[in-house]
Formats: structure tokens, C-alpha cells, sequence
């Protein structure tokens, strides 16, 4: 009985001896796979990095060859906006455009130029020309009364009475023919002013000069001498006279309302 117990635990030793040794003897794979990893990362360590090869001088950049002259040239590419259609609503301007200065015009400045010059000596002559009727007027009632009126008849006052009216009437031509060929560069359509009124007055005032000078030629003419009608002319001239003063007077007056 002893024996058979001691020969079955024998058995049971020796079953077990062989599984121990085979277990110790055998890892398991994935110890085997671990420490081969850690052994492979141990030579990569190990083993010295390979030196980089030398970098080779940067080249210097040649420019490129600009296109010959002749070449095509592509048309510049349109902005977005400028590809896009203009909103019509949108073409609009907040203030007036300023007006394009005109290019002045030579011929109308001399025109205003002389124009002007013209009418500011018409105007300066125009004023010692109403003096001196003022004073032909009055040395014409001396040498009327003089000679008509029972003075004496003795030619005081018709030397200086001729001068005058011939240094009048030559002055008054002066000034009408400035006032007629100034020129007029604007157009000044006709209306009822100052204007007017002054080459009416002026009108009425030379065509009373020129029936003096006529008038007064009859009346010194010899053969009105000591006739009856010679003092009629005189007194024609006179009325005359006084009437062409009268309308010089408001003519100049016109020109300062």
C-alpha cells in the first residue's frame, strides 16, 4: 500500500517537472516581441547619426529676359468693378459740375476797351460842351439886345459871340460822333431807361444846333441888312438857341439819375 502511494506522487512529480521546465524554458510572444523592441531602440541609440551632406552656395537669380517691343501685350484684367454694370440709379451727381471757363474772346475785350474809352471822353467833352453853351447862350442875348433892342449897335459882343457858337457846334460834333461809333460788343435790346432818354434829349438838342448855325448864317448875312425880317431870323434864332440849351441841359441830367 505504501509502495503504491510513493510510486503514484513519483508519477505525479515527474508530470509536473516537465510543464515547469517548458514553461520557464518558452516566453510568451509578447514578451518576446517587447524585449526585441526595447533591444532594437537600444542600437538605434547606440548607433551615431549620419552627417548631413554639405549644403550646396545659393545661386544668384538672373532676371528674366523683358519681353522684345514688338511682342503682344496682353490686355490689363478688368477690376471687378469695372466688370460689373453700373447701377443707372447710381449715376447721379450731388453738386452742379463746375462750368468750363470759356477762352476769352481778343476781339471782344479790345471792343469793351475802346468802347469804354470812347464813351468817357463823349462824357468829359460832352459836360465842357454844355458850359460852353451855357456861355454862347448868354453872350448871344448880349449881342441880341445889343443890336435889336437899342444898345448901340456897336459890335461889342459879336466877335465873342461867333467864337463861341463856332467852338460849341465843333465841340458837340465831337461828342455825338463819339457816342454814335462806340462800338457795342453786347446787344442791348431797346427799352425805355436813362439811356433812351439821354439820345432823345441829345437828338432834339443837335438838330436845334444845326438850325442855329442856319439861322444865324441868314441873320449876319448881308443881305438881311437893315431888313425888317432880319430881325425875325434873329428872334427865331434866339428861341432857337435857348431850346437847344434847354435839351443839352436835360440830356446831361439823364446821366446821373
Amino acid at each position: 500500500m505504501k509502495l503504491a502511494v510513493v510510486a503514484a506522487s513519483a508519477l505525479l512529480l515527474a508530470a509536473a517537472l516537465p510543464a515547469q521546465a517548458l514553461g520557464t524554458s518558452t516566453p510568451p510572444k509578447h514578451a518576446q516581441s517587447s524585449s526585441q523592441g526595447s533591444s532594437k531602440k537600444k542600437r538605434a541609440q547606440k548607433k551615431p547619426a549620419a552627417a548631413a551632406p554639405p549644403e550646396a552656395p545659393a545661386q544668384p537669380e538672373t532676371p528674366a529676359a523683358p519681353p522684345p517691343s514688338d511682342a503682344p501685350r496682353a490686355p490689363p484684367e478688368a477690376s471687378p468693378a469695372q466688370q460689373a454694370p453700373a447701377d443707372p440709379s447710381l449715376d447721379f451727381e450731388l453738386l452742379e459740375p463746375e462750368a468750363k471757363a470759356a477762352a476769352p474772346d481778343l476781339e471782344l475785350e479790345r471792343a469793351v476797351s475802346r468802347r469804354r474809352t470812347m464813351l468817357s471822353l463823349h462824357q468829359g467833352l460832352g459836360l465842357g460842351m454844355a458850359g460852353g453853351l451855357v456861355a454862347t447862350t448868354l453872350v448871344g442875348q448880349l449881342n441880341f439886345n445889343d443890336i435889336y433892342r437899342g444898345g448901340g449897335d456897336d459890335g461889342t459882343w459879336k466877335t465873342l459871340h461867333r467864337g463861341l457858337a463856332v467852338g460849341t457846334t465843333a465841340l458837340f460834333g465831337t461828342v455825338a460822333l463819339m457816342g454814335i461809333l462806340a462800338p457795342e460788343p453786347y446787344p442791348k435790346p431797346l427799352r425805355f431807361d436813362t439811356v433812351l432818354m439821354h439820345k432823345v434829349f441829345m437828338s432834339l438838342a443837335a438838330a436845334g444846333m444845326v438850325t442855329q448855325v442856319v439861322l444865324g448864317l441868314i441873320t449876319a448875312s448881308s443881305a438881311q441888312q437893315g431888313q425888317v425880317s432880319q430881325v425875325r431870323f434873329a428872334t427865331a434864332h434866339q428861341v432857337v438857341g435857348y431850346a437847344t440849351l434847354g435839351f443839352t441841359t436835360a440830356g446831361v441830367f439823364t446821366l446821373f439819375l
